[in-house]
């Protein structure tokens, strides 16, 4: 048999009662699980064909990041858009959302288009800066000397 030491339970007592009252603190309610605090979903989602992507939706607010992915997704397929893939996303409640396009002749001479979609709960420019890193990701042939435009800029 193993005895607990009174200071032993002097502390788990503190913590028992102690951790409940700070979650019930910072949720504003009784929390029967432990997790983020606050949650929510935004998603980028391209439609493409044989390498080129032909158009770009995107979803924020939503209860989640599947929310966003399905909701964009769904918007893309009633344009009439077949092929439709999540590209980024964020689970940010709030923050800034910006898509990049370029169009570009890839080296086996094939136009291109290609977005990049980013996300930031800090700035516009962090949100731009995730959106060229995403663009490089998906789109090996581009090169920052080829530019790109922002075409679309929001805050949620």
């Amino acid at each position: 048999m193993r005895t607990v030491m009174p200071s032993k339970l002097k502390t788990l007592h503190t913590l028992l009662v102690f951790l409940p009252c700070v979650i019930l603190t910072a949720n504003g309610q009784a929390a029967t699980t432990v997790g983020p605090l606050t949650t929510g979903g935004a998603a980028c989602v391209v439609a493409k064909k044989l390498g080129d992507s032909l158009a770009i939706e995107w979803a924020t607010g939503e209860p989640s990041v599947a929310h966003a992915i399905e909701k964009a997704k769904q918007a893309l397929r009633i344009k009439g858009y077949e092929y439709v893939f999540p590209q980024s996303n964020s689970n940010n409640p709030h923050g800034w959302m910006i898509i990049i396009k370029t169009q570009y002749r890839t080296y086996t001479g094939r136009e291109r288009t290609s977005y990049g979609c980013g996300f930031s709960n800090q700035s516009p420019a962090g949100a731009e800066s995730n959106a060229l890193l995403n663009l490089r990701t998906y789109s090996w042939g581009w090169k920052e000397s080829i530019g790109y435009e922002v075409i679309e800029k929001h805050q949620y």
